[in-house]
């Protein structure tokens, strides 16, 4: 009788110990086929997405009856990042689903490249809206061409990248890793740069160029519709794109099971949030209020310059009219 009951016993811990091997909702951490090591959230990605998703909607919205055609790059991106958070639903209950798992991860990690060309676009317009041009150290116009390479080479490096990590073979998927990570990091310097090229353009207008500083003060508009207020908005930006950025690279710099890959809090905390501060600050300070649609190619350093040689006296021929560079007549 005794020998049953220890067979018995034996017998029931076999089937339970085979049980918590077979089902990846026990110990995700140690599940190889769950690649998050995690089960997502149901309650996280409803808030994330509740932020996403509305605040995409308002953005599209804004531009068809506000203006910033600019801007749908950005909205683009918001609409990617959302569908990226509605695939964490079907992650729950299918956390070892390989084809899953990459669509949410490509669509989180490669839409930010949206948002980053859309600021890239913003400097230039802003800087030539405002015939500031001249404070930049790259000319407007190829300021933004530059920066949107940038970002469009950046994009594919992690795209390649990102499609060698599908593979069964181990060695393609920590070279596909490694290409990765470079993609991530090129993205992130490329972005420290602008964001100090931006700041040097703000602080030379507000040192050298007080009448457009003061521009919309001194016409008695309310600070939110002062084009000093989108500048601010655009630093907030940058800054959440900066801390998102960091940690992704930190991240993947430590590998798909490093602390940061496989505790969903980071991912909220760190990328969700900066990326939601990052795209929602535009909304109330919305950039088609204050820069046109369609900006003359020779707003910018150009009609400074030609400015400075209509001072210095090259308009010798005609004291009353003289054609800039741009070809405008100006009496």
């Amino acid at each position: 009788m005794r020998s049953l009951i220890l067979l018995y016993a034996l017998t029931s811990l076999c089937e339970a110990t085979t049980g918590t091997t077979n089902s990846p909702m026990v110990d995700p951490k140690d599940d190889v086929r769950n690649p998050l090591r995690y089960i997502t959230s149901i309650t996280l990605a409803s808030v994330a997405l509740a932020l996403f998703a509305p605040t995409t909607l308002v953005m599209f919205f804004n531009i068809w009856r506000r203006g910033g055609k600019y801007m749908l790059c950005m909205a683009i991106g918001g609409a990617c990042y959302s569908t990226g958070l509605a695939l964490r639903y079907p992650l729950h209950s299918q956390p070892d689903s390989t084809g899953l798992y990459i669509g949410m991860y490509l669509l989180i990690i490669l839409s930010p490249c949206a948002f980053i060309a859309t600021i890239y676009m913003l400097l230039g317009r802003l800087a030539r809206e405002l015939r500031m041009g001249q404070y930049l150290l790259v000319n407007p116009t190829k300021l933004t061409k530059y920066f949107v390479i940038s970002d469009i080479s950046t994009f594919l490096i992690q795209s390649s990248g990102g499609g060698l990590l599908t593979s069964q073979s181990t060695s393609t998927i920590n070279t596909g890793r490694i290409i990765f990570l470079m993609g991530l990091a090129l993205q992130m310097i490329s972005f420290a740069i602008f964001t100090l090229l931006f700041i040097d353009w703000a602080y030379k207008v507000r040192k050298h160029g007080q009448d457009e500083w003061l521009r919309d003060e001194l016409t008695g508009k309310s600070w939110y519709k002062d084009w000093r207020a989108l500048a601010a908005a655009m630093l907030i930006s940058c800054i959440g794109i900066l801390v998102r950025s960091t940690f992704r690279v930190i991240e993947n710099a430590q590998g798909f099971e490093g602390h940061l890959a496989t505790t969903e809090s980071f991912f909220y905390c760190l990328d969700s949030l900066p990326l939601f501060i990052a795209i929602v600050v535009y909304l109330p300070f919305w950039p088609g209020n204050f820069i046109s649609n369609d900006l003359p190619r020779g707003t910018g350093d150009e009609e400074s310059h030609s400015a400075t040689e209509l001072k210095a006296g090259g308009a010798h021929d005609n004291p009353h009219t003289a054609v800039t560079r741009s070809g405008n007549l100006h009496p």
